[in-house]
Formats: structure tokens, sequence, C-alpha cells
């Protein structure tokens, strides 16, 4: 009997020298964007019929998928900037991974790797601002602009919580690095935060459950994930 082998991630496309890849879960990704959506949706027009929600709920899901792409995109080109390259950006069920084989640079090149996913959002955040001024009112108007700031904010405040797999955590490692030149104590600096940020959520995921909010069960999945990543070990 054979042993099964994963096939490796599969090229998608060149983004500045960057390869795009995605493995054999990334469906899984864009079906998890369009769930949420179809959440989203039917919350801010409840009532409405189908014949809006389809359509709406279907440009929700291209707007959140190309806010993903805008956060990498600014990875890419911060990492390039900082004399830093992105190696690969991998697409899965759960993640859009950004690697980078070197980790031999200096708490600058971190900084500007870490820094351009958020930079980027806070970008699209100004930009759909200012497209809300043009749109007419209406679900395919202004709602996709306010839709566009939302998930922006949403994936690049995510970021910046102070994981160890987060743009927060990296940032706040560096700069503790750069500060201290300890990197030991960078690293406590950052689980510490990590473990606050995670009580902190949990908390937020409590009221919010208590007001029969389906949102508290994100808010605890998140504060979970916060705290597991805070107790790893490197």
């Amino acid at each position: 009997m054979g042993i099964s082998v994963p096939r490796p991630p599969r090229t998608l496309l060149i983004v500045a020298g960057t390869p795009v890849q995605a493995d054999v879960t990334a469906p899984l990704n864009g079906a998890g964007a369009l769930v949420l959506c179809w959440l989203l949706v039917a919350g801010r027009y409840p009532g409405r019929s189908l014949l809006l929600r389809i359509p709406v709920c279907l440009l929700w899901t291209i707007l959140l998928l190309a806010v993903f792409v805008l956060h990498s995109a600014g990875h890419v080109i911060s990492a390039r900037a900082a004399g830093a390259p992105m190696d690969v950006l991998v697409i899965n069920a759960v993640h859009w991974i950004t690697l980078y084989y070197n980790d031999g640079v200096s708490p600058r090149s971190h900084l500007g790797r870490a820094a351009g996913g958020p930079l980027a959002n806070l970008t699209g955040i100004l930009f759909a601002q200012l497209l809300r001024r043009i749109l007419p009112p209406g679900p395919f108007g202004r709602d996709l602009a306010d839709a566009f700031a939302l998930f922006n904010a949403l994936v690049g405040g995510a970021a910046l919580l102070p994981g160890g797999s987060f743009d927060g955590g990296a940032l706040l490692k560096w700069a503790v690095a750069a500060r201290t030149g300890d990197l030991r104590r960078a690293a406590r600096v950052v689980q510490t935060a990590g473990l606050g940020a995670s009580v902190v959520l949990g908390g937020l995921a409590a009221v919010v459950l208590a007001l029969r909010r389906a949102y508290g069960v994100a808010l605890a999945a998140f504060s979970l994930v916060m705290a597991l990543e805070s107790l790893r070990r490197d």
C-alpha cells in the first residue's frame, strides 16, 4: 500500500518577485470568507430578499479577499524596501502566511517587514472614505465602501495584536530588541503582551456572549489563539 504524500503548494502568480502559492486547503479560505460575509450581510440587511443578499454577499466576499491581498502586498512591498524580501506567500485554509527564509536580518529590517501589511490596510481605509464621498447611497454604493473600510480595519487591527506570529508581535519584539539588544527580553515582552491581549479579548467575548451576540464566539476563539500563541515556546 502506497504512502500518500501531500501535494506541494501551487504557485498562482508572482507579485514583485514573490511567489504567491496555494495549498490544497486554500479553497476553504474562500469558503470561510463567503460564509462570514453571508452572516454579515444578513445582519446588515435583515428582512431583505435573497435577490439583494446574494449579489451583495458575493461583492462583500470579493472585497474581503481583496483586503487580504492588499495586506499581503503591503508586506511584499515593505519587505523589499527594507532590503529583506519575502520569499513566498502561502494561502491555506485559515491563513495567508508570509514566509521569510532569511531571519538573520537587522531589527530595522524586521520592523519594515512587519509594518507593510497594517499600513496597507490603513491606506485601504482612507481610500474607502474618499470613495464613499462619490458613491450613491445604498447596498451597491456607499455600503460597499463602508464594508471595504470595515474589512481593512478588522484585518489591520487583528494583525496588530501582539501575538508571536502576528504583525503586532513582530513590531513589539523587534522594537524592544532594537532598543535593548536583548532578544530574550523582547520575546518575554511579547509573551506578556500576548497573554494580556488574550485576557482582554476573553473578557470582551464574555460580554458579547452575555448579550447573546454570535460574534462572542469569534472573540472567544481569537482569545484562545492569542493565549496559545503566547504560551508557545519558540
